[in-house]
């Protein structure tokens, strides 16, 4: 029952009775595994079968190019699922490297063994809305590359963390390198940006924590 909260929270068995929680969970092949800051869940190329929740920490994931350009696709926080795509996908191959921003614990759990489950049939369903949840967050990341401006592309990033918050303090869980590459820009122009606004009155902000103002 290590992970069972884990779990409950990703979503995955919202369709069934909360009574069924603990005999739905018993049916699942469930393991976990802690993770150094830079250290690699998945490299692109493998064949994942089992989707995977961030029980604490956070993972990037990120798409290396031929010439050494590295664009950061996603970050997934605590609670948060990834790899589902991947998992539920024909293939099964991850186009993208998973890594683990920080000292990280992450939850597994088989595809496999959801279809043998009793409750394959909710958790199915969980699934799907879990897949839709996915896509919708997909599309905020290409609203943000949508603009041509850098400022646009910070203040639209900063307010999705802010609705998802729903404080105007957001954490930026990313060095300004890694949010650079997140925002695929320039470090130097993202650093002037940041200060022009932080002076203008616009944002605050110390270290990954930062004020809508």
């Amino acid at each position: 029952m290590q992970y069972l909260e884990s779990v409950i929270d990703s979503g995955l068995l919202n369709e069934l009775k909360k009574t069924n929680y603990v005999e739905a969970f018993e049916q699942l092949k469930i393991s976990g595994r802690n993770y150094k800051s830079g250290e690699t869940v998945f490299f692109e190329g493998d064949v994942i079968d089992k989707f995977c929740i961030v029980k604490s920490g956070s993972i990037r994931s990120e798409k290396t190019y031929l010439n050494g350009e590295v664009h950061i696709i996603d970050i997934f926080e605590e609670g948060s699922v990834f790899g589902l795509a991947v998992a539920a996908s024909k293939s099964r191959i991850t186009p993208v490297d998973y890594i683990s921003n920080e000292e990280t614990t992450v939850v597994f759990v088989s595809m496999h063994s959801i279809l043998k489950s009793k409750f394959s049939g909710e958790m199915q369903e969980a699934l799907t809305h879990m897949l839709a949840d996915s896509n919708i967050k997909m599309s905020n990341k290409i609203e943000i590359l949508a603009e041509k401006g850098l400022r646009d592309r910070i203040m639209i990033y900063l307010n999705i963390l802010r609705m998802k918050s729903g404080t105007d303090t957001v954490t930026v869980r990313l060095s300004r390198e890694q949010l650079a590459q997140f925002l695929c820009v320039n470090r130097s122009a993202l650093s002037n940006e940041l200060s022009k606004m932080k002076k203008e009155g616009i944002i605050d902000f110390k270290g990954p924590r930062f004020k809508i103002l």
